[in-house]
């Protein structure tokens, strides 16, 4: 008889709580990563979508790659599976200008 073969356990990203929980032990809040890192726009958001620059910057703190935070988020290599950035900026200034 064959042994039912393993299925590899899909990895989950970490909570947003964890992740909250995680960056206040650090003595970090998502206020704080974004007045020390210039941006204008809360870095909470890196909870819901996408953001490697801000993924970057928390993986920094925890000391943990991205993508063992985010797995969903990237490939095998580590490598962000998309990005934000000027694509979207070029999407959102031709829906203004046209």
């Amino acid at each position: 008889m064959n042994p039912t073969p393993r299925r590899r356990q899909a990895r989950t990203d970490w909570h947003p709580a964890d992740i909250k929980a995680a960056l206040a032990k650090a003595g970090y809040t998502f206020a704080r990563i974004a007045r020390e890192n210039d941006f204008k726009v809360s870095t909470s958001n890196v909870l819901r979508t996408m953001w490697p620059r801000v993924e970057s910057i928390v993986g920094e703190i925890l000391g943990v790659h991205p993508a063992e935070i985010w797995p969903s988020r990237y490939d095998a290599q580590g490598n962000p599976l998309r990005s934000r950035g000027p694509a979207n900026v070029s999407k959102r200034r031709a829906r203004c200008n046209g």
